[in-house]
């Protein structure tokens, strides 16, 4: 995947956008790229998904898109750190090994293969040490730490979902199922019948469309519903009844582009139709992360 072509050392930059930049020059001039204009309007935009950061580590672009035709990598290792913005809290994240990872969009099981050896590399002790001594791309390729890095095997639904999630019954009070989602910290619950058998789901977006047609009043008007009425609702009234569902052995990374698509947060994974697990967007990132 590397040789000193896809290897920036030094590499110029001040900036994250601009490491990002000059990694996609090196790809290009490498026969890497097919739409160079495409993958650099994607950089512009700074997605937050689009990276991760190793606080002080380093940063691992990744891109699933058409200006590629296949798997490629890049790396740099920058003479001072490189920076970027948070908006968490945090002034700005900053580190010296920059990677890129670019992937055509049918190609997401070995994208997130890639991000994921990327991030086990990083969380190597001495891994970015000896990176960062490297003096020329050559020497960046001959350190040891590469040859330690393991590509998992194609990761399943079931090595990252929440096992034996909390559910709530159709006919449980709404207001008992929203007392209970905060109280568990979650933004969903699967509705499973007396088999625990999936047949909804109930989350923050079926909750807010509700308030908005029954109680919250819109341009001056009133409420449509009583409190009264609030009261005696229960969960079937609210719930979703289109979920889409998956399969505890179904690829992640299919999984996850399906959910990217599909405009999915989170979701019910079944076996036979019996609940076993739930899987969230934030679960993949976990993953990918290491954390």
């Amino acid at each position: 995947m590397l040789s000193p072509a896809r290897c920036l050392v030094p590499l110029a930059a001040t900036t994250l956008a601009d490491a990002g930049f000059a990694l996609v020059d090196a790809l290009q001039a490498d026969g890497a790229v097919v739409d160079p204009d495409r993958l650099r309007e994607r950089l512009e935009e700074a997605r937050p998904e689009d990276v991760v950061g190793y606080r002080g580590r380093g940063f691992v672009l990744h891109y699933r898109t058409d200006a590629v035709s296949s798997l490629a990598l890049a790396v740099g290792i920058a003479s001072r750190p490189v920076c970027r913005e948070l908006g968490d809290g945090e002034d700005q994240q900053c580190a010296r090994f920059v990677a890129l990872v670019v992937a055509p969009r049918q190609d997401a099981a070995r994208h997130l293969q890639m991000v994921g050896a990327l991030g086990q590399l990083l969380s190597r002790p001495g891994a970015v040490t000896s990176f960062e001594g490297a003096a020329t791309a050559e020497a960046l390729l001959s350190a040891p730490e590469w040859h330690e890095v393991i590509v998992e095997p194609q990761i399943t639904v079931r090595d990252v979902m929440t096992h034996n999630p909390r559910s709530i019954s159709a006919d449980a009070p709404l207001r008992s199922a929203v007392l209970d989602m905060r109280r568990a910290g979650v933004g969903a619950l699967p509705v499973v019948d007396q088999e625990n058998r999936v047949i909804g789901l109930l989350s923050e977006r079926e909750l807010l469309r509700h308030l908005l047609s029954h109680y919250l009043p819109r341009a001056g008007g009133q409420p449509n519903s009583s409190p009264i009425g609030a009261a005696r609702r229960t969960v079937r009234d609210v719930m979703s009844r289109r979920v889409l569902c998956v399969s505890p052995h179904q690829p992640l990374a299919e999984v996850a582009s399906l959910m990217l698509n599909k405009d999915v947060e989170r979701v019910p994974v079944v076996r036979d139709g019996t609940l076993v697990g739930f899987l969230t967007r934030g679960d993949i990132v976990r993953k990918l992360i290491g954390s």
